[in-house]
């Protein structure tokens, strides 16, 4: 089986990047959890939440991130949950959200878990601005894989290469662990 790995940017590539008007690299962690369908990948997807926040107090800002832990904690095991990755751009705090369906993110939404981080929200404004969207894919592709031995194409999910026989890895089924921080 192939060993699925990170490579960053060479030094040409980072030039290239560094070109283009505007380009920001933020020096904070990713968070990214699976839920009960976190064997999916992207295809599955029959909803993307897309959220959005700014902070500007850090006392009200911890009272955010106290939510964010219980609010994800509750999502990680909602079915039809699939994951969640959450990342900043500067000063703006992004975060995707992968359900299978409408439906199971708006039974999430309706959740007690839920509504209490919506009321706190309000009550306290632990958040400078705020924005939630669910999304619903229009054109959904299949996820295509290229074998490593033989570079024929098929499509997730699939355990081996249909010409060549070779084992073929899934990064959303291979259950590696959590990454140390």
């Amino acid at each position: 089986m192939p060993s699925l790995q990170v490579f960053p940017p060479n030094a040409a590539n980072e030039e290239l990047f560094g070109a283009i008007p505007g380009l920001r690299q933020t020096p904070i962690p990713v968070i990214a959890f699976d839920g009960p369908d976190g064997h999916l990948g992207p295809e599955g997807a029959g909803a993307v939440m897309v959220l959005h926040m700014t902070m500007v107090d850090e006392e009200r800002t911890q009272a955010f991130w106290r939510q964010v832990a219980l609010t994800c904690k509750a999502a990680s095991e909602t079915p039809g949950f699939i994951r969640l990755i959450a990342f900043f751009d500067g000063v703006a705090n992004w975060a995707l959200g992968f359900w299978r369906s409408v439906e199971d993110a708006e039974r999430y939404k309706k959740g007690e878990v839920h509504k209490a981080a919506m009321a706190e929200m309000y009550e306290t404004n632990f958040e400078y601005t705020h924005f939630a969207g669910l999304f619903s894919p229009v054109s959904a592709r299949p996820r295509e894989v290229y074998c490593d031995r033989c570079g024929a194409e098929a499509h997730m999910p699939v355990d081996t290469c249909p010409a060549c026989g070779n084992e073929i890895a899934d990064v959303f089924r291979i259950q590696a662990g959590p990454v140390p921080r």
